[in-house]
């Protein structure tokens, strides 16, 4: 989808399809949605009667309208955006999401819209384009590269491949031209933010066969503006990082860690390094998963995935004052005869002894490794990992949210606002110095899984936490609840979510919504 703001009238927009943004509440109708009303003969009006309950504007709620050529447009969808007062970014994005998915039921290419004032009023111009532009892009996201048609005489060709299809263009339509910059620049940031969200979804859909290890080095390889190196296994062995070691030998893919740097023209405020989880599949190892719990485990690299993705969009963006790392550790987890085996014993790359009790809880494996790593190569002022840890952090928050720890409370603040500006909750876990008796061996220095049935996302942090230098600012996300949804949203549909890509950059950029 291609973005443009012209200044004009949106009752004159000569697009297939208008979208109005309508608020509950006093005045029912703004100025330019009242022109267009009475264009309808008061249409609009009607079904915002109390008694006829035709479209009560609750948010997210579309109703599509006939113009029958009283409108240069041909049809007119109206979207919910709730009550005045309570108007959030959230709100919003999701109106938006919600409008283009009701644009593309019609099948349209074209579409306009203009920026409600209430909208306005509590965003600014420019914020409230970017939502726009984040919530028209995930709303119209459609994941069909591995069919041969995806639709009746349609050739699954380069729409599909960005897993974006349908609409062309969305105009904003703005009367008031002193407006028009910063529109523009707006949506030029949403529509980085959401297509490299889109990016990071396209690779947790597509299957482990197709996205492998050397899949993700081939993807971060060669991007523009940023600086890459890859570790493969002989490098990863001869640094010592026994635990990633141990979770790749037991595969025939090779493993791969991989470092990619971004850094700005002038001298840096920070520097932050991000650790993102890659097991391409993860059938548990000889700890086998059930059928049922395996079928979905080529969304385990989905840390991996944000994290590459959040780099590929600062590459895009290029005007960010701050030093970015990213460290991916990426392989499979499988059953073979070189496998690691419940009770083996190895040592990390910082000289800690580890029990492997088990071979399932092989992300905090990987990641240890990478973590020790990250600080020894570049030394952060700010470390983060993302990562789908835990089936506990499903079990407590469900698909709703991320949980999220650490060592720094400032940090972990930062990104739980960045989190609500952008749309992806995270939820505070603890790590209690209670917790390290889970990780309590007999014969090594930690175990790898903690007492079973017992704060296992905390369990898992803290694992991680003994390969974090003290005063380290820190801070782990699980996102293993909402990095896979199994119903829609508007902007989210079923599949890979991209969870984290959007929170990281609002971090990284402290974009207010």
């Amino acid at each position: 989808m291609r973005f443009e703001a012209i200044t004009g009238q949106v009752a004159q927009f000569s697009g297939e399809v208008l979208v109005l943004g309508i608020t509950q509440g006093s005045p029912a109708l703004e100025d330019t949605v009242q022109v267009v009303d009475a264009a309808l003969g008061q249409y609009i009006s009607g079904c915002l009667n109390a008694e006829t309950s035709v479209f009560k504007a609750k948010p997210g709620e579309t109703l599509t309208l006939p113009t029958y050529g009283k409108l240069p447009a041909a049809h007119v969808v109206l979207v919910g955006l709730g009550k005045v007062e309570e108007l959030k970014s959230n709100q919003w994005r999701r109106a938006v999401a919600a409008a283009v998915r009701a644009c593309k039921k019609l099948k349209a290419k074209t579409l306009g819209m203009g920026l409600p004032e209430p909208v306005i009023r509590a965003l600014g111009p420019e914020a409230a384009c970017r939502l726009l532009a984040e919530g028209a892009l995930l709303g119209q996201y459609d994941f069909h590269l591995r069919k041969t048609l995806s639709k009746a005489g349609e050739d699954n060709g380069e729409s599909a491949a960005n897993g974006v299809t349908d609409l062309d263009v969305l105009t904003v339509v703005e009367p008031q031209a002193d407006r028009l910059e910063a529109i523009q620049r707006g949506l030029r940031v949403g529509q980085v933010v959401a297509e490299h969200t889109n990016l990071a979804r396209h690779w947790v859909n597509d299957s482990a066969n197709y996205v492998t290890p050397t899949f993700l080095r081939q993807q971060a390889e060669g991007i523009p503006g940023l600086q890459c190196e890859v570790l493969d296994f002989d490098a990863i062995k001869a640094l010592g990082m026994g635990a990633f070691q141990l979770v790749a030998q037991g595969s025939e893919q090779p493993p791969y860690l991989i470092h990619l740097c971004y850094k700005p023209s002038g001298t840096p405020s920070r520097k932050v390094a991000l650790v993102g989880k890659g097991i391409t599949f993860d059938s548990g190892g000889l700890s086998l998963k059930p059928a049922a719990s395996m079928e979905l485990m080529k969304m385990d690299m989905a840390g991996a995935a944000a994290v590459l993705a959040t780099l590929k969009a600062v590459s895009a963006l290029k005007d960010l004052n701050i030093e970015v790392h990213g460290f991916i550790p990426t392989c499979e987890n499988m059953p073979s005869g070189v496998s690691s085996k419940p009770g083996d014993i190895v040592t990390a790359m910082n000289g800690k002894t580890i029990e492997v009790n088990n071979t399932d809880a092989e992300g905090r494996l990987i990641l240890c490794d990478a973590l020790t790593y990250a600080q020894r190569q570049v030394d952060p002022d700010e470390l983060v990992d993302i990562a789908t840890l835990t089936g506990a952090c499903v079990t407590a928050l469900g698909k709703v949210a991320a949980g999220i720890m650490g060592t720094s409370d400032p940090l972990i603040e930062r990104l739980r606002v960045a989190g609500e500006q952008a749309g992806e909750k995270l939820w505070q876990l603890p790590l209690y110095d209670e917790y390290k008796a889970f990780l309590k061996s007999d014969v090594a220095d930690l175990i790898n899984s903690g007492a079973k049935g017992q704060a296992g996302s905390s369990a898992g942090g803290m694992f991680l936490k003994e390969f974090v230098d003290k005063k380290r600012a820190w801070a782990h996300l699980d996102i293993a609840g909402p990095a896979w949804a199994t119903s829609d949203t508007p902007e989210v549909p079923k599949g890979g979510t991209g969870f984290g890509v959007r929170t990281l950059l609002y971090y990284l950029y402290g974009w207010q919504a």
